[in-house]
């Protein structure tokens, strides 16, 4: 009976035991529970034990991972340093002085300046006091029309003067002086600057104070205010400093080029590779837009145009030392000031006296010259002053 007993529990128990692992649904626990009693387990054979589960990290034991703070604020990098080593390229001879022309609100309030400082210099009459916007405004531009009416006359009447100075030399009368000569030279200078002058004032004559700002060098000398002519100046000078300053590595190189020695042809001008880009707004490429601005002649126009300008200027400085050797050259202050400029000779800062000693050493490096060789000796030493 025992022995049936026991065959029967563990009959159940393998059964038991064979569905617990095959369906994997009832656990350890479960297993060991049977209707049989307690020492049938003890009658059949051991079963192997179940395998504990993986022992899995508690939550709260676990360290917290926190997230990298991003940063959405673009910071700077540093760039890649290149270990290429850049070709030397030949550096361009760029001006450090620019010179832009003066805003609208600007050019207006130099305007006013420059018709005030007239009317307070009795150029022109000012306006009747009390006098309204409207009839200051008319009293302005009446005044001025009839200043530009007296200058254009007065070009007309120098001619008549002009002629009886050529008639005295030409029929064997005292020499020409040096007054006469430049008076002459100006005279030339206005009569081909009327013609477009009187069609800007008939047209438009309320412009032609923007054009002593913007064009000075087309009004005639006897139609410029005292304070227009004052800047013009001023600024002629500046621009003659900083081309000098700019390019003295281009005039040294001319000065290499001098040949024979003492002596610049003018035909240098045309070969020098080395040249200034920029001048006021405008690519140039070619020497002879820096001696012109050393001059204050117009840098208009193509080379050859440029060059002739040169050389009319050095034709006249050619007769100007002559005529100064002639007459004596003991010369006020602003008739000297004005002979060095046109030789671009730097006079900034300098007193009477080192004045006089420049102009003395420019006559006295002139003088003895041949025709034929003043000119190329004048453009070498006008190079050289630079």
């Amino acid at each position: 009976m025992f022995r049936q007993v026991g065959k029967d529990a563990m009959k159940q128990s393998c059964t038991m035991r064979r569905w617990s692992t095959t369906h994997g649904k009832l656990s350890k626990r479960h297993s060991y529970y049977s209707p049989t009693p307690s020492f049938v387990r003890f009658v059949s054979s051991n079963a192997a034990p179940f395998p504990a589960p993986p022992s899995l990290p508690s939550p709260l034991s676990a360290p917290r991972q926190h997230k990298s703070k991003v940063n959405l604020r673009p910071g700077p990098f540093k760039p890649e340093t290149s270990k290429h080593t850049p070709t030397p390229t030949k550096a361009l001879h760029s001006p450090t002085h620019t010179f832009p022309p003066p805003s609208l609100g600007a050019a207006k309030d130099v305007v006013k300046h420059d018709i005030e400082d007239a009317e307070n210099h009795g150029v022109l009459p000012p306006p009747p006091l009390g006098a309204n916007w409207f009839k200051r405004t008319m009293h302005t531009g009446i005044e001025l029309a009839k200043f530009y009416y007296r200058g254009v006359k007065l070009i007309f009447t120098r001619r008549k003067d002009i002629s009886l100075i050529r008639a005295r030399i030409k029929n064997g009368g005292s020499p020409l002086t040096r007054w006469e000569y430049r008076l002459i030279h100006k005279q030339e200078d206005d009569i081909k600057k009327v013609v477009p002058f009187l069609i800007i004032a008939l047209l438009l004559e309320e412009i032609i104070p923007l054009i002593a700002i913007y064009a000075p060098f087309m009004l005639p000398s006897t139609c410029i205010l005292p304070s227009q002519r004052q800047r013009i100046k001023a600024k002629r000078s500046e621009k003659a400093i900083a081309f000098a300053a700019n390019y003295r590595q281009l005039f040294n190189k001319l000065k290499t080029s001098a040949s024979p020695p003492g002596h610049l042809s003018l035909g240098i001008l045309h070969t020098v590779d080395d040249a200034p880009y920029a001048l006021c707004g405008q690519v140039v490429r070619h020497l002879p837009v820096s001696l012109p601005r050393l001059l204050g002649l117009p840098t208009l126009g193509p080379d050859l145009l440029r060059i002739r300008r040169i050389k009319q200027r050095l034709e006249f400085i050619i007769l100007d030392d002559k005529l100064l050797m002639q007459d004596g050259w003991k010369l006020s202050e602003k008739f000297l000031d004005e002979a060095l400029q046109e030789r671009a000779i730097m006079v900034r800062g300098l007193a009477l006296r080192p004045k006089e000693s420049k102009l003395g050493h420019w006559l006295q490096s002139v003088k003895g010259t041949s025709r034929d060789d003043a000119l190329t000796r004048r453009l070498l030493l006008l190079v050289s002053r630079q």
